[in-house]
């Protein structure tokens, strides 16, 4: 494998991460509950389980976080950023290895989207000092599965295709 275009690849993830997750703050959601989005970075994240190594998924959702966090929202959201997407990208890449030939990739999104749902509202229950604001939980969940199904499938249709053109060939460490 070649370091330099393992490298070039990451980057160029790294920074589709970021436009997309910027991108989508300005798309308006149709569905007027605070908190729910479409989560469209994470089908670079997605992407990444399916070509990279975790530690390279790490790097990559921390770094969007980060960026996303410090270009829009402000660094106080950064925690529930980063609980979101490095508890998401686990739970994803960890079902992606062991269950892939059982779960479509619109399952493992849906799970990832409700596991960030989770640990966002874990963060905010700490930080708040407050056990009540889990009773958000449930709602939140069932956003999980129209919005994790909605990236799932633009997931799974990125991954086919990139497979298909074997565009990770020379980089690919799965």
């Amino acid at each position: 494998m070649n370091k330099k275009k393992r490298d070039a690849v990451i980057i160029i993830l790294i920074c589709n991460a970021i436009l997309i997750s910027l991108l989508e703050l300005v798309i308006p959601v149709p569905i007027p509950i605070p908190g729910v989005k479409l989560g469209l970075g994470n089908i670079i994240t997605v992407i990444a389980i399916a070509f990279l190594d975790f530690k390279a998924v790490l790097l990559i959702v921390i770094l969007k976080c980060l960026v996303v966090a410090v270009l829009s929202k402000g660094i106080t959201m950064l925690p529930f950023s980063l609980a979101g997407g490095i508890l998401s990208a686990l739970v994803m890449a960890v079902l992606y290895k062991k269950l892939s030939r059982f779960l479509s990739i619109k399952g493992i999104s849906i799970a990832g989207a409700m596991a960030h749902n989770l640990a966002q509202l874990t963060v905010a229950s700490l930080i708040l000092k407050e056990i009540v604001i889990m009773y958000y939980l449930p709602i939140l969940l069932i956003s999980s599965i129209i919005t994790g199904l909605i990236t799932g499938s633009i997931s799974e249709l990125t991954v086919r295709e990139v497979k298909r053109r074997e565009i990770f060939s020379e980089v690919s460490d799965s």
